[in-house]
Formats: structure tokens, C-alpha cells, sequence
């Protein structure tokens, strides 16, 4: 490789491998660190390192992209040098690597490549981008472009990496290496895949999604349970509510252990923002954490969103958006929905109901005409399910 080549190539992928350790840093504070500080590149909704890294979508394989990134980079710095290194007496063996130009142009352009489907899921499923992230797309872009051989056509490049990798792996001693690195690669992979070590974001996920996956009988909308049971209950409740989310947990329980039970959720925020009757501030972020819950309804995942709500308790509406993000909703058309009229209005529909049953308090639970008042033990809410006829589902042995 010419000096006018590797120069640059050099300095551009000792930038990158400075972007991807900064990125590093990055998801392990947004991942790991519970009061870390915004990161520099946390600029606003849109433009968000640190909620990027949150998401399921920071990781391939149980490693965070940033950490690919990293290897990446130092891959690049390793072929560009190789020719000096390989004259080293005892390093003669990379011999092997006959055209590193080829090979740093078939990387690059197949991480640019890789980087371009990562931003359409920034802009499409997450709505926030990383900015640092877009710069090691550019950096990957150049790179390919400076590697190229211009005299040759594009197959040339890929083709002769091919072909050099297969008269490599011909040499025995050199099969045996490529097989224990990649036998290496594939333990060290395997594990962090399984053990979700580097990336509590998606054991979180999982373990939401598998509490979720336990409710079989969850039906659209606010409504959940059998849509022809002969009991139904009426939860009013507002997310900020301690005893709430204690209500919401025995439903869950009572939904999967009786055929005949339909819970019917009504919010009421006890918030002065959104309620009429509340004479003092109240609960800070019950409307918005209503509105979310609604618009979540709308895509069919209001359940789903209730439970994050009450077992994640989102500050904000930034950290609700980041919350939401695990259950692959639209999140623009979900913060379209919070915000708009329809959703006001379902918010003080629910409210006027709750007014016309004489409800000024959370939670407050109908069970068919009985009125029950806070939350009682499990074994008594569910003693108070039976008495009203319920009937207990028949469990596989």
C-alpha cells in the first residue's frame, strides 16, 4: 500500500477507534450507571447517543455495536501496517495476508454497508439518532473510497479477498488458527449472547416480554381477560398510585387463574393538569403517563405499556419514550396519539365516569356491584372473586 493511502486510512481509523471507545463509554454509563450524567452527545429528542444506547438495537450477538466498532477499527490499523510488521523476523507468518488493500476496502464497505440499515432503524423504529454513530458511517464510507483500486473493477477487490482466504486456510497450520479463532469467537459470542452480560437493555426486554407472554387471554384495548366473562371487574387507577400497581399485579394473577373474569381498566389521573376536581398539583406525570398508556392502546399494546409504566416508573416523558421502545412500537405515531385530541378526550370521558360512579380515589375496584376500596391481600381479593362466582381455571398437569 502507498503512503498516500495508508496516511489517511491510518488517521481515519484512529478516528473511528476513538469515536467507538468514546461510544463505548457511552453505553456503559446509559446501560450500567443508574444517576450517570448526559453524555456530550446527548443533544436533544432527536439526536439522543444515550437513549440510542438504551435500545435493543445498540447490540448485535450480545455485544454492543460500540464494541464491534472497536475491533473493526483495529482490524483496519492492523492491515494497514501489516506490510511493516510482517518484515519482523519472527511475525514472517502474516505473509499470509498478500492484499490488505483489498481487504480494508471489502471491510469498510461492508461495515458502511451494515451502518446504513443501523441508521434507517435510528430513524425509522428508534426516532433518535447517534450522532457519533453517523460519524463512523462517514469514516467507514471514506476509508472504502481511499482503499479502493480504481483500476479495477468492484468485483476485483472482493473477489481477490476470496481467493486469498481459500489459498490461506489450504496451508494447515494456517486452517488450524483460522478454526481455534473461530472457535473462540463463537464461545465468546455464544455466551454473551445467552448470559446478556454486556447488555442488561435486552435482558430487560426479555424478561418484560416473558411477564407479558404469561397473560394468554389479553384482549385489545384496556380491556383484559374472557370477553364473555360472567364477572366483570372495574379498576380505576392512576400510575402514580402505589396500591395501583399492587391492583394490577393481583388482576394479572386473577386473569390467569380464572376462565371467567374480564378486568376493565378506567384511568384517573389524580393530577390537576388533566383532572377538573383536583383542587391541588397532585401526582406529577399521571396525565402524561396516561396519555402514553392510550396511545400505546392504540397500537394494540396498552397492557404491555401499563405494565412498564408501573414496574419501570418512567420520570418523564423522555424516559417513557425510551421505555417504550421495548415493546417495537411507532414511537412517532405513539407520540402523535399522547398528544392529541382523541386521546385528551378519552382521558376526560374517563374521568366523568369515575365521577358518575362517585370515585375520588385510587384504586378503587369493582367487583360486579361490590365496591372495594384499596387493595386487600391476594388470598382475600381472590376470595372475594370466588364468592362472586368465579370459576378457577383447570390447571395442566
Amino acid at each position: 500500500m502507498n503512503k498516500g493511502k495508508r496516511i489517511p486510512i491510518i488517521l481515519l481509523s484512529l478516528l473511528g477507534l476513538a469515536l467507538s471507545i468514546e461510544l463505548c463509554i457511552v453505553y456503559y454509563n446509559a446501560n450500567f450507571l443508574i444517576d450517570a450524567q448526559p453524555s456530550i452527545c446527548a443533544i436533544n429528542e432527536a439526536m439522543d447517543c444515550d437513549g440510542v444506547a438504551k435500545t435493543v438495537y445498540s447490540q448485535f450477538l450480545g455485544i454492543p455495536l460500540s464494541l464491534w466498532g472497536v475491533c473493526l477499527y483495529l482490524f483496519l490499523l492492523f492491515m494497514t501496517l501489516v506490510d511493516k510488521i510482517k518484515k519482523i523476523k519472527f511475525l514472517s507468518f502474516l505473509n499470509v495476508f498478500k492484499n490488505p488493500q483489498a481487504y480494508i476496502f471489502c471491510v469498510a464497505l461492508l461495515s458502511f454497508i451494515i451502518s446504513m440499515w443501523l441508521g434507517f432503524i435510528s430513524v425509522k423504529k428508534i426516532n433518535s439518532i447517534c450522532i457519533f454513530c453517523f460519524m463512523t458511517y462517514i469514516i467507514d464510507l471514506i476509508i472504502a473510497l481511499i482503499a479502493k483500486d480504481w483500476e479495477q473493477n468492484l468485483v476485483y477487490e472482493i473477489k481477490t479477498s476470496i481467493n486469498d482466504f481459500i489459498e490461506a486456510i489450504k496451508v494447515k497450520r494456517y486452517a488450524l488458527w483460522f478454526f481455534l479463532l473461530v472457535a473462540l469467537g463463537f464461545s465468546i459470542v455464544s455466551y454473551t449472547y445467552v448470559s446478556n452480560i454486556l447488555t442488561p437493555q435486552v435482558a430487560k426486554r426479555n424478561e418484560m416480554m416473558l411477564f407479558m407472554n404469561e397473560y394468554k387471554d389479553i384482549t385489545d384495548g384496556k380491556t383484559m381477560g374472557n370477553p364473555n366473562a360472567d364477572i366483570v371487574v372495574q379498576e380505576f387507577i392512576d400510575f402514580n398510585c402505589g396500591g395501583c400497581f399492587l391492583a394490577n399485579l393481583y388482576l394479572h394473577r386473577i386473569i390467569n387463574e380464572f376462565e371467567n373474569v374480564k378486568v376493565e381498566q378506567y384511568l384517573l389521573p389524580l393530577e390537576k393538569s388533566c383532572n377538573h376536581n383536583m383542587q391541588h398539583e397532585g401526582y406529577k406525570n399521571s396525565c402524561i403517563k396516561a396519555k402514553y398508556a392510550l396511545a400505546a392502546a392504540k397500537q394494540n399494546k396498552y397492557w404491555q405499556m401499563s405494565d412498564i409504566i408501573f414496574g419501570e416508573n418512567p420520570e418523564d416523558e423522555k424516559e417513557l419514550i425510551e421505555k417504550a421502545r421495548f415493546l417495537d412500537l411507532d414511537i412517532k405515531k405513539l407520540k402523535e396519539d399522547a398528544h392529541s385530541d382523541e386521546v385528551k378526550q378519552e382521558i376526560t370521558d374517563s374521568i366523568k365516569f369515575a365521577d358518575s360512579r362517585n370515585i375520588n380515589g385510587t384504586p378503587t375496584i369493582f367487583i360486579g356491584v361490590r365496591r372495594i376500596l384499596g387493595v386487600n391481600s391476594y388470598p382475600e381479593f381472590k376470595q372475594i372473586i370466588i364468592e362472586q362466582g368465579g370459576k378457577e381455571k383447570i390447571q395442566d398437569e
